[in-house]
């Protein structure tokens, strides 16, 4: 009688076993939610474990990009935080650290485009291949690498005892809009440095690639001109508190070049320009009530040679802050009643 309780014990257990094994792997976490979807992508549920302390990015030694490369260097360092969220030393291992067996992310660019920005042309196509110990992430450019490795980020997860893991994946990708933006009116609602910085992370998470900066309009003008500096300090909100300096703009730059994102300045024109005379006498078209001047204005007077001689110089300005191929002149809402 006590053999079988014992027998009838062994196999209660076994069968709760079983029971936890099946419970246990069907709850296995797998990944297949890379935003936005990419154009071709299997995963299997082969998973690897993934420890910071023993992570790294490296370039492949044929890759035209080698360490040195401004903007993936500085993606390596965003990333993996970004990655190992948990992680109190959140820092990349360097290739020439030892520990056993790293997980290696090895990029492979095929052109040297490490010091330029991002432009209406450029690849951003990438193909991802997790297997174990290694992803590996080749771009026929940088800006594709970019896109590579936010996909890469998007695949780890943590389990509920905080181990990270990623699985075997295949990933072929290519945006299916060349132009995917976000604009910004900074004109009717000023935004501080910092939120358009945080906007700029917000778009590269969603492999987003042109900020249209709406910087100006009628409302308040707070680009700081350098050849005009009236624009701002009587067309803004605020002249010191809010306006963007040359140097809030070159930072708004730079910090996006890095995210693989165009900035599309707009200086809306010839309407839309209210704010422009505040700080520029005789710009605008004086309206008139029978033959008396009512006191208001419309769009940039057409008739003064002086406008196009202030506007050529406003843009020569603009052209050289913005590096981009493109600047938006808006174009619309030209109010002729004047």
């Amino acid at each position: 009688m006590e053999e079988k309780c014992i027998s009838n014990s062994r196999r209660c257990y076994k069968q709760w076993f079983g029971f936890m094994v099946l419970i246990m792997s069907s709850c296995v976490s797998y990944v297949d939610a890379v935003w936005p979807m990419p154009q071709m992508i299997s995963s299997s549920m082969a998973r690897y474990t993934l420890n910071p302390r023993e992570f790294l990015f490296q370039y492949s030694s044929g890759s035209s990009v080698q360490s040195g490369c401004s903007v993936l260097d500085s993606a390596f360092k965003r990333y993996f935080p970004l990655i190992f969220t948990d992680y109190s030393a959140a820092r990349p291992r360097q290739h020439d650290e030892w520990f056993r067996f790293p997980f290696t992310v090895v990029v492979h660019v095929d052109r040297a485009e490490c010091e330029d920005y991002p432009d209406a042309d450029s690849s951003e196509s990438y193909k991802l291949s997790v297997r174990s110990g290694q992803a590996a992430l080749r771009a026929e450019t940088v800006w594709g690498a970019l896109r590579g490795l936010e996909s890469f980020s998007q695949l780890v997860y943590q389990d509920d005892f905080g181990e990270y893991f990623v699985n075997e994946t295949e990933i072929e990708d290519f945006p299916r809009f060349q132009f995917r933006g976000i604009l910004l009116d900074t004109s009717r609602h000023y935004l501080p440095l910092h939120a358009i910085l945080k906007t700029l992370d917000a778009m590269s998470y969603n492999k987003f690639n042109v900020f249209h900066w709406h910087i100006v309009d009628d409302p308040s003008f707070p680009y700081q001109s350098s050849t005009f500096p009236d624009l701002s300090s009587k067309g803004a909100f605020h002249p010191s508190t809010h306006v963007y300096t040359q140097i809030d703009v070159k930072r708004v730059i730079a910090h996006a070049r890095l995210r693989g994102i165009r900035v599309l300045a707009e200086f809306d024109s010839p309407g839309h320009t209210q704010s422009w005379g505040e700080g520029q006498p005789g710009l605008l078209t004086p309206c008139y009530k029978g033959t008396v001047p009512s006191g208001t204005f419309g769009p940039v007077n057409p008739a003064n040679f002086s406008s196009y001689q202030f506007m050529s110089r406003l843009f020569k300005e603009v052209t050289s802050v913005f590096p981009d191929s493109y600047i938006h002149l808006g174009g619309d809402e030209v109010d002729f009643t004047c």
